[in-house]
């Protein structure tokens, strides 16, 4: 009796475990995918030159919104440089994004107008120390209060750089 009932909890419990485990698990893509990523960029200027901060590479982060309709992505820095955080005008198809309107910054606190132009993401443009082969990103932005670091009415910084690849030899120091 005792080997009956062990034996129908043991096919009990596997019943359970299998049927457990077989949960489909929703894959859910992004409208924005190529446009999307970690990247390590540097911010360059038409007068002071090269990384006239002297920031270095910073991380900069481009992800869809919650609208997922593909026209749209965030762009922000979380605080690695200016301390942005804007939804830009997108267009995957063609791996570009920007717009000449100002847009709001989002940071709360920190409510200034910016303008993100020429936007782009380039497939396989750049070979990191690694050796992997990644994309590059280029955009030009405006910050309302930009002038006050640079004396310069309506200024622009340059941006570029390459999207993170997760290897240490790849990393800014």
């Amino acid at each position: 009796m005792k080997r009956i009932i062990y034996s129908i909890f043991s096919i009990s419990l596997l019943l359970v475990l299998f049927t457990s485990c077989e949960e489909e698990v929703e894959i859910w893509e992004s409208s924005t995918n190529e446009l999307d990523g970690n990247w390590y960029v540097h911010y360059d200027h038409s007068v002071y030159g090269q990384d006239p901060f002297g920031v270095g590479l910073t991380p900069l982060f481009t992800y869809n919104t919650a609208a997922n309709n593909g026209q749209e992505i965030w762009l922000t820095d979380e605080a690695n440089f200016w301390d942005y955080k804007v939804r830009v005008p997108a267009d995957p198809e063609n791996l570009t994004f920007g717009s000449q309107d100002v847009l709001t910054n989002v940071v709360e606190g920190y409510e200034i107008g910016v303008r993100v132009t020429n936007g782009k993401v380039i497939k396989d443009a750049v070979q990191v120390p690694s050796g992997v082969t990644v994309d590059s990103i280029y955009f030009e932005v405006w910050f309302e209060d930009l002038v006050d670091a640079t004396g310069i009415e309506n200024d622009t910084l340059y941006v570029s750089g390459y999207r993170k690849t997760g290897f240490t030899e790849d990393e800014p120091h």
